[in-house]
């Protein structure tokens, strides 16, 4: 199925987002990267404020876990085949600090995932949150230093949160 031209601006703009950051992401640069006529994202988002917005929708839309994924594949996920996702994350965060707005966008997203951490594992809810920050500070160690996802064993840190609490 082709992808409509919004799904295909929020792709190119997270795609380019991971790739450039936001010193080198542009509107413009996001149309040529969707290979969608210029004024397409303006007419789809109003302006580049929403565009972002809708862009955390989308990644956060895509982070929730999949059926049957466990936290171990969705860190392989996160790491390999959606590394630019990954990275446009972060940069997003980052953008946040500077932005209500979208700080509010990707504390809801978080919070869904923290909420799907409790209801695919017996950690409790207290604990998840906790479970959630230190997969985050794993992810970010295993991207600064280039390894693999086999570099955090979700497993293990699962396990310490179980037994802890």
């Amino acid at each position: 199925m082709e992808k409509s031209t919004r799904e295909a601006l929020l792709d190119a703009g997270l795609d380019l987002l991971g790739r450039v950051g936001f010193r080198g992401w542009s509107m413009r640069g996001v149309e040529d990267e969707a290979g969608v006529p210029h004024g397409s994202a303006r007419h789809h988002f109003a302006n580049q404020h929403g565009l972002v917005l809708n862009m955390v929708r989308h990644l956060l839309a895509g982070d929730l876990p999949r059926p049957g994924q466990r936290p171990q594949d969705r860190i392989a996920r996160w790491i390999e085949p959606e590394l630019g996702r990954t990275r446009a994350r972060y940069e997003l965060i980052v953008a946040s600090f500077h932005d209500a707005e979208l700080a509010a966008e990707l504390v809801r997203g978080r919070d869904q995932l923290i909420t799907a951490v409790i209801d695919e594992t017996d950690i409790a809810a207290a604990a998840a949150a906790e479970f959630a920050a230190a997969m985050d500070g794993l992810l970010l160690d295993a991207l600064l230093r280039r390894r693999g996802p086999a570099s955090i064993d979700a497993q293990k840190i699962l396990d310490l949160f179980r037994h802890t609490r």
